[in-house]
């Protein structure tokens, strides 16, 4: 529809121009008397007539550049030539500033015109039989307000233009709003459920733990791992619950909690090793605070580093997180290598999404690092490169 529309708009342009143009070569009427003496050849009037008019099927684009020139020549053709009193372009670009335009800047345009419209009624009423003042003042009231009227048509354009760009605007925020208020229906939906199945996981552990014999020392503790697991799990609902609702401009600053970082990795990785996970943690160079952002995305990288190898790798592999802290960024690798026969949960009992890595590399990517994945000779690799912040900005944020 758009493409079928756009020669149309082009060439109605260039008949509005085409009109004026024809308009004021006619009441010309072929008159080439200079004002000193003399006459200009037949084809100059008609030929800068159509070189100045051609500028206005820019007046869209430059409204105030083409009434300026519009406004120069016809000043100019009424001092030079009497009888030719080029207007209709003249009017044309007035309508051009009065619909894109301030008010007040297109008012001082329409002051202006004044100048041409008096010397080309000077020039009318000369000419004229009866009372030259008469005719003088009748001549430019009468251009005055033909004037005014074509400005106010182009007032009503302007305003009819700034009512579709609120209207537009409205509608966008409304748009914008009813996403937000489906986003929260749906963290709250997804909240009820995962929370409902994980405080079930719960209850049930701390059931199961009352049910055991003293001697049962390493099922004991691996229930509590999954209770522990679970009021962390629990935790990170609420945070994110809190987060979408952070999009509601009345939400009290500093009321969500802030998320997991870099400093909370040897906590979970005490918690898979109480599970019986065999992990190992390395930490190289000098560690210094990240932007928030960089921090949570270290913790999830490690987090889905140690969910991956307990699905695929079995709880035999041994896992080796390493933090390497260097000037310009922190890698983060997780590494598991298998040590003995995998487990049940290679052979798909444990379900997956299938979209753990691709969310995190977007995670790692939105955050300016790059992530890397892929089998090794023995295992599995997932490496991330974070950047740090640079000295002088770390410097300021140390001051502040």
């Amino acid at each position: 529809m758009t493409a079928r529309r756009r020669p149309l708009e082009v060439a109605l342009r260039v008949a509005v121009v085409g009109l004026a143009l024809v308009v004021d070569l006619i009441i010309w009427n072929e008159e080439r008397q200079l004002r000193g003496g003399g006459h200009l050849p037949f084809v100059v009037i008609p030929v800068l007539t159509v070189v100045v008019y051609s500028t206005l099927l820019l007046r869209g684009r430059y409204p105030r550049s083409v009434l300026a020139l519009q406004w120069a020549f016809a000043l100019a053709s009424s001092l030079l030539v009497p009888q030719f009193q080029p207007v209709a372009g003249l009017l044309l670009a007035l309508h051009a500033v009065a619909s894109c335009r301030p008010p007040r800047e297109s008012a001082l345009w329409l002051a202006s015109l004044a100048v041409p419209f008096g010397v080309q009624s000077y020039n009318t009423s000369v000419v004229s039989t009866g009372d030259q003042e008469r005719n003088f003042a009748f001549l430019f009231l009468l251009w005055l307000l033909i004037g005014l009227a074509v400005w106010a048509v182009g007032r009503l354009s302007y305003s009819a233009a700034r009512r579709a760009w609120r209207l537009r605007e409205l509608e966008t925020a409304e748009s914008a709003k009813a996403v937000r208020a489906e986003r929260l229906r749906l963290a709250r939906e997804l909240h009820d459920i995962v929370s409902h199945a994980v405080t079930g996981m719960m209850l049930q552990a701390a059931g199961a733990q009352a049910l055991l014999r003293p001697t049962d020392e390493r099922l004991r503790t691996s229930l509590a791992v999954i209770e522990a697991t679970g009021v962390e799990a629990m935790g990170e609902l609420h945070r994110m619950l809190g987060l979408l609702h952070a999009a509601d401009p009345d939400l009290v600053p500093g009321s969500v909690a802030p998320g997991p970082t870099v400093a909370d990795i040897p906590t979970l990785l005490k918690l898979a090793a109480e599970a019986g996970r065999n992990l190992r943690l390395v930490q190289e160079g000098k560690a210094s605070a990240l932007d928030p952002s960089v921090e949570t995305a270290a913790y999830r990288i490690v987090q889905e580093g140690l969910t991956n190898s307990g699905k695929h790798a079995g709880s035999s592999a041994e896992v080796t997180v390493t933090l390497n802290w260097s000037e310009n960024e922190l890698e983060v690798a997780v590494i598991d290598r298998s040590r003995g026969p995998r487990s049940l949960t290679d052979r798909g009992a444990m379900p997956s999404s299938g979209r753990g890595l691709r969310g995190l590399t977007e995670r790692v990517s939105l955050v300016g690092g790059t992530l890397t994945s892929g089998p090794t000779a023995d295992g599995f690799a997932l490496i991330a490169r974070l950047p740090r912040p640079v000295p002088a900005l770390a410097a300021l944020d140390t001051v502040g």
